[in-house]
Formats: C-alpha cells, structure tokens, sequence
C-alpha cells in the first residue's frame, strides 16, 4: 500500500473504539518493513497479516471502514479464510486486544462453528495512560518521576527549553536525535536502521500522517525527542521517543515525556506501546503508572 492509501485510512477508518499502537495509521505506514505486514483494503475492510514470531505471526483484527457492509466481521472471516487457503497457511490470528478476542470468538462460534485457543504474551501488551497523569505527575505515585524532573532541573537550571512540532521547524533536529541514537545503540543492527529509516520517513510525511512532536534543547543543544500520531481523536500514539546517551542519567525522560503530554490536551490518553520483553523498558513503562495495560492475544483457528 503506498501513501495515498494511507491517507484514505486516515479520512475513512472507524478508529472510535481502538486503543492498539498497532491500529495507528501512522505506525502501519512507517513499520510495514520492520514488522514484516501484508495490508490490503477489501470490500471496505483492512486486512492486515504480521510475518513475525509465534506470537507476531497470522492476521490482525480487520478494521472497518466507516462505510463498512452492516456484517462486516462475517465478510472479513470468509475473506481471510480464503486468503488463508489461497496462501496455504493456517488461519491465524495475532496482536488481538480481549475486547476484539470476544467478537471474534462470537462471529466463529455463531457463523463458522469454529473456535480459536487463545495465548498472551505480556512482551506485547500496550502501555496506556492517561494524559493528564503524565502531565501533572500528580500524587504519592508520581514522587519518583517528580524527582526525576526536579533533578534535571538541578544540573541544568533553566538552561533547557521544549519545543513543540511541527509549530517549529525543528525537523532536523529531530532526526540528528534520532541519527545519534542510531549510533550510540549499535549501528549494526539491522531492527534499529530500519527505525531510523521510518523516522526518516514520518519526517517527510508529517501532513498526511498527523504527526505531533517536540524536542527538549539543553545549553542550546538538541537532547530528545518525540514524535506521535493518532490512533483516534481520544488517543495518540507516541512511536517515538530518544535521547542522546550524555542526556540519559539526568531526568531527560522524565522531562521529555512531561513536556510533551501538557501539550496533547485534546487526547484523553497516550499509548505508550509495548516493551518488547526489555526489562528495563518494561520497568520504565509501569513506573509511569498505566491507566491500562493492554493485553494482546493470539492463536490458531481450529
């Protein structure tokens, strides 16, 4: 699928009920090589099918579009049924969220008399808060992140200042970040070039990819940055999120993540996403307190 497919997403998929990094348009446009995805468009249905591990590999939930036939989910079963048989592949299912796990359950049950033996791997569970939380960092359960800000105040002072994207023309800044990351975390990794790579490319597609951001500037110099996009008009997606290594000890994170938040006023919530299995990066997502962790389920039709 090429851009201007995106963009027809953009203006015509029913996002109302999503809350999945997976279903932000965005992501699916920039990631489709480093997640390895099939996506297609049929009778005013998203088709998506994930090449990836155990639990990363069979199709997504299809995604209607707002003039989706009234027994959309039906159509969308017999339509992956036959692709799954065209492709000679088991009719599998991943990156499924327990809300559509039980329309999926119903519709095989009551149309196909099929069922799917679900499992869940917490390495793909989304991080969701809400915005005002991470904005505020109010309370008892927020003294650590707190103190993570008031720590960077300490060594820099007012020696630092945030600039919101794309309000500013900081696009370069944004990718020098990214560029010296890439650098920093191992230029020979293969996963991580083709992330520099979509960063390139969110940056040349801000427009038609809502893309919103900032970077956090110490003594003048480019420190952080993030870049996020939609899911739906109550939850935004931040897909990015880096900061160069001298930076990292000092609260940068903290301070980054704060900024950007008091400026996404107009969504109730940020997805965070998953942590991959990282330690570290899972122990960062739940330190922030998640409104929701959003369980993903997959599994084999049988």
């Amino acid at each position: 699928m090429n851009l201007l497919d995106f963009e027809y997403l953009e203006n015509n998929l029913d996002t109302k009920s999503q809350y999945g990094s997976d279903t932000c348009i965005a992501n699916l446009f920039l990631l489709q090589e480093k997640y390895n995805t099939w996506l297609k468009i049929h009778n005013n249905i998203l088709f998506r099918y994930y090449y990836g591990d155990e639990n990363r590999t069979g199709y997504g939930f299809p995604l209607p579009l707002k003039n989706a036939p009234a027994d959309w989910l039906k159509s969308a079963l017999e339509f992956i049924f036959e692709d799954a048989r065209t492709q000679q592949r088991a009719p599998a299912f991943c990156l499924i969220t327990r809300e559509q796990k039980d329309q999926l359950d119903s519709c095989l049950s009551k149309f196909f008399k099929k069922h799917v033996s679900w499992k869940t791997n917490q390495d793909d569970c989304d991080y969701v808060y809400l915005q005002k939380n991470l904005a505020e960092l109010p309370g008892s359960l927020y003294q650590k992140k707190r103190n993570h800000v008031s720590r960077f105040n300490r060594i820099y002072g007012s020696d630092w200042e945030f600039k919101s994207f794309p309000q500013n023309d900081i696009a370069q800044d944004i990718l020098a970040i990214a560029q010296k990351w890439y650098e920093e975390k191992g230029e020979e990794n293969p996963v991580l070039k083709l992330e520099l790579q979509s960063v390139e490319l969110a940056l040349q597609n801000v427009e038609p990819l809502r893309f919103t951001g900032g970077v956090l500037y110490v003594k003048g110099k480019p420190a952080a940055m993030t870049l996020a996009s939609p899911i739906s008009d109550s939850v935004l997606d931040v897909i990015y999120e880096k900061a160069i290594e001298e930076f990292e000890n000092d609260g940068v994170y903290a301070v980054l993540n704060q900024q950007f938040s008091k400026r996404c006023g107009s969504y109730l919530y940020l997805n965070r996403e998953e942590d991959m299995g990282v330690p570290g990066l899972r122990k960062a997502k739940l330190s922030y307190k998640p409104t929701i962790v959003l369980e993903k389920f997959y599994g084999a039709v049988e």
